[in-house]
């Protein structure tokens, strides 16, 4: 009997508890569940969504004049219902859609709580 090769869908909740681990260890934020998702609060302001379906995908809001560069990603999306409001999606599919979601994520998180780094 051979290993079972590990795909990105197994690692998907890996990539969901890292990005979790990142988010909850925020200055003042923290996690609930809420509309069938993780929601991810600094304070009482929502700074991330993260669906845990297949594929995992995380709505945030980056900064605004970023949003036209990063919906060049074929990853990212506008977000549906709140895009209007600068919200994108992104799909994690693998390490480096990980990788960028984190990145996005610290982003969102520094917008909403108005962080200056």
């Amino acid at each position: 009997m051979g290993r079972k090769q590990i795909t990105d869908s197994d690692r998907r909740p890996l990539y969901f508890r890292r990005i979790r681990n990142w988010a909850v260890k925020q200055e003042e934020a923290h996690e609930v569940f809420q509309w069938g998702c993780s929601v991810f609060k600094y304070k009482k302001k929502v700074f991330a969504i993260c669906s845990l379906g297949s594929p995992l995908a995380i709505t945030l809001k980056p900064k605004r004049d970023n949003v036209d560069a990063y919906l060049y990603h074929p990853a990212i999306s506008i977000a549906s219902h709140v895009g209007r409001f600068g919200w994108i999606n992104i799909k994690i599919t693998d390490k480096q859609t990980a990788d960028l979601a984190l990145s996005l994520v610290n982003e969102s998180y520094d917008v909403v709580s108005g962080s200056k780094k």
